[in-house]
């Protein structure tokens, strides 16, 4: 299923009247700060992540910023990108396409039989041991995961995981999914525009059906 990208009036709009410039309260500095996405497709996923890299990139340019493919299989293989400086000057195009440009799966490191079949561990190795390995050697002090539940759920459990072992790595999810089912989030990202554009194909099926009223398929 193709998604369209979030309407400016809806899911884009509430992270546009955010002044990325003024808003943000002074921050401590940062080395390096993650980024990935997980879970359904939802049509916030690309916007999503050009406000953020835009937001760092203004607000703390030091900061290096880095994108791990595919959500939790690029972290379990270290599989990564390095956002550049051309990124950073063209990351608003994002902001304008649905679909995710650093990948997205359903991987779930509590899912260890899943992981060893799909090849991203090895047979008796802990995938939460092996990401958390691998945000130590990338030196991740901040991880944005952009999904739903699980995604953010799992991201936190991952932090207190780190934590017990002595490494401080911040968590902060934003609340994606078209069901509009994160709790207690009123409407979460990609719900309005996928509402929306269901809307619209509904409509245009109800037309386009009045050409034959004998037989209509889709």
């Amino acid at each position: 299923m193709a998604f369209a990208p979030p309407s400016r009036e809806t899911d884009a709009k509430a992270m546009e009247d955010f002044d990325v410039g003024n808003a943000m309260p002074p921050m401590q500095p940062l080395k390096t700060v993650a980024f990935l996405t997980a879970g359904g497709l939802a049509p916030c996923l690309s916007s999503a992540l050009g406000y953020l890299i835009e937001a760092y990139s203004v607000r703390s340019p030091q900061t290096r910023l880095i994108c791990y493919k595919g959500g939790y299989k690029g972290l379990l293989l270290g599989d990564l990108i390095e956002v550049n400086q051309k990124m950073r000057d063209e990351c608003g195009t994002l902001q304008l396409h649905g679909g995710s440009p650093i990948g997205n799966s359903r991987v779930k490191l509590t899912n260890v039989k899943d992981c060893v079949k799909r090849g991203l561990v090895k047979e008796g190795q802990d995938p939460q041991q092996v990401a958390a390995d691998q945000l130590i050697k990338d030196g991740v002090d901040v991880l944005h995961t952009i999904g739903g539940d699980d995604t953010n759920t799992a991201a936190a459990a991952l932090a207190e995981f780190l934590k017990k072992g002595g490494y401080h790595m911040t968590v902060i999810g934003l609340p994606k999914t078209i069901d509009n089912d994160v709790v207690p989030i009123k409407q979460s990202l990609g719900a309005w525009t996928a509402a929306e554009k269901g809307a619209e194909f509904f409509s245009n099926v109800v037309a386009e059906s009045t050409a034959n009223p004998r037989m209509f398929i889709i």
